[in-house]
């Protein structure tokens, strides 16, 4: 019903689309162009037809081929949020803005967290011209992590044909990174039914490179999009299959991932609710629309709009968390940004890879078949307090051996009471920015040679002029 009245929008309302590149490709696939308007109607056959082209299955490449990312219906990931502009500082408890030394530092512990699978650069550069502030940045992440690396910040096609140039330097060349896909862009759209301009001439761009592109309906309940959660969804439904077909129109094949971020309103303000129950069903939903189109799905998954780092933001992150790995989304966006994915939390980072990893853990497929159901242990171990074992399950081989599969927490603290106090009654904020101070200190990422990184500058200094 919901993928039905978003055709009935895309062929009656239209999508407003403000890209010549775009606008043209969709005339010659069928679709009906308004010159004056910039409003494109898609007969719901054209739909049908482009949106079967999209590539159900894709592998985002990391540096190294150990860090390979299939997205196929079966695995889960988490990346980090980006586009932050200030950065919390836990010992002064007050904000700063975000500089360059922020994206290297957050690439260097992103690179060392276990389950953070995909690095976006995290926040803008303020030390940095603007005009280099995308180039800079992805040029600390490709120094510095050897995971795949997602570009969100991306505003026009010239920025996103730089960074085409960085990876495609990286893998080998221009044809192999239409093969190995090193990076990834989000490109989002304007709700309701808006594509703008300027960011859909990058989508085309990074089509034409055959760069994944994460199209990303950000559609506010009551705002943006109907104040209900079937009527939302109809609209961001609209506007990513729009930005879809204009993709495959220009370049048919093109790796396309289905991603929202969804939310209300605060009914008391209209502020933006990243963290609401509202925008977790709408990730669980969107994730679901996705998979009815065939599409790699990128989402939901964390941005709480708590104002700090802390308990609410680890509240609703947990449930985002869950809500990821419970449906099975394939790309979860969003760790170790707060207040509505504006502010940087080193803190935040690392408890948020904790919630991905219990969130996994908790998602993990329960094997049951005559090896995991011992049966045979149980008969000889018996009942408790009875025969030569007592029921006593402890001493047990199979025990020891199990026992290594539990999920063990890296950060948070389980040991008794005594325990905590003879360690300096450290609460859990202290204990994360210990461990990311650790990290920054103790891990060593393995950085692009020399000699690569020379060519990827050569490229950034190219374009700034």
């Amino acid at each position: 019903m919901i993928h039905d009245a978003a055709l009935n929008v895309m062929e009656t309302v239209g999508v407003r689309i403000h890209s010549r590149t775009a606008k043209d490709a969709l005339r010659k696939a069928g679709a009906s162009v308004d010159e004056r308007t910039s409003v494109v109607k898609f007969p719901a056959n054209v739909t049908k037809s482009l949106i079967s082209k999209v590539p159900p299955k894709i592998v985002l490449a990391g540096r190294e081929k150990e860090f390979d990312l299939p997205v196929d219906g079966t695995h889960c990931y988490f990346t980090t949020d980006g586009c932050g502009i200030t950065v919390w500082d836990q010992k002064k408890k007050a904000r700063r803005l975000s500089v360059l030394q922020d994206i290297k530092d957050t690439a260097h512990i992103s690179d060392y967290l276990p389950f953070c699978s995909i690095y976006e650069p995290m926040v803008v550069a303020h030390d940095v011209p603007q005009s280099m502030h995308v180039a800079s940045g992805m040029r600390e992440a490709l120094m510095t992590t050897r995971k795949h690396i997602e570009t969100e910040s991306t505003s026009n096609p010239e920025e996103a044909k730089v960074q085409i140039q960085m990876a495609a330097e990286i893998v080998g060349g221009m044809e192999e990174l239409r093969k190995r896909h090193l990076i990834s862009a989000m490109v989002c759209t304007m709700s309701p039914l808006t594509l703008d301009g300027n960011a859909t001439e990058a989508a085309m761009a990074w089509a034409d490179a055959h760069v994944p592109v994460h199209i990303t309906g950000m559609a506010q309940m009551g705002i943006s999009g109907p104040a209900t959660i079937a009527g939302d969804l109809v609209v961001n439904h609209a506007e990513t299959l729009a930005l879809a077909c204009a993709m495959q129109a220009h370049s048919s094949g093109c790796p396309t991932i289905y991603g929202s971020v969804l939310s209300n309103m605060d009914p008391r303000t209209g502020a933006f609710l990243g963290g609401s129950p509202e925008s977790i069903l709408l990730g669980a939903t969107s994730h679901e629309m996705a998979k009815y189109v065939n599409m790699p799905s990128a989402c939901g998954g964390m941005g709480s709009s708590a104002r700090i780092p802390g308990i609410q933001a680890t509240l609703e992150n947990s449930l985002f968390g869950l809500m990821g790995g419970s449906v099975c989304a394939e790309i979860n966006n969003g760790i170790g940004l707060v207040s509505g994915s504006t502010m940087l939390s080193y803190e935040q980072l690392v408890i948020d890879n904790e919630i991905a990893a219990m969130a996994v853990s908790c998602c993990r497929e329960i094997p049951v078949n005559e090896e995991t159901i011992h049966l045979n242990l149980i008969k000889e171990v018996g009942i408790l307090g009875m025969g030569t074992k007592k029921g006593n399950y402890l001493n047990q081989m199979e025990t020891l051996m199990e026992a290594r599969q539990f999920y063990q927490s890296g950060l948070f603290n389980s040991r008794p009471f005594e325990d905590w106090e003879a360690k300096g009654k450290k609460d859990d904020m202290t204990l994360a920015k210990e461990k990311a101070d650790w990290i920054l200190v103790n891990y060593k990422p393995v950085y692009l040679d020399k000699d690569m990184l020379s060519r990827i500058d050569s490229i950034a200094k190219k374009a700034s002029k």
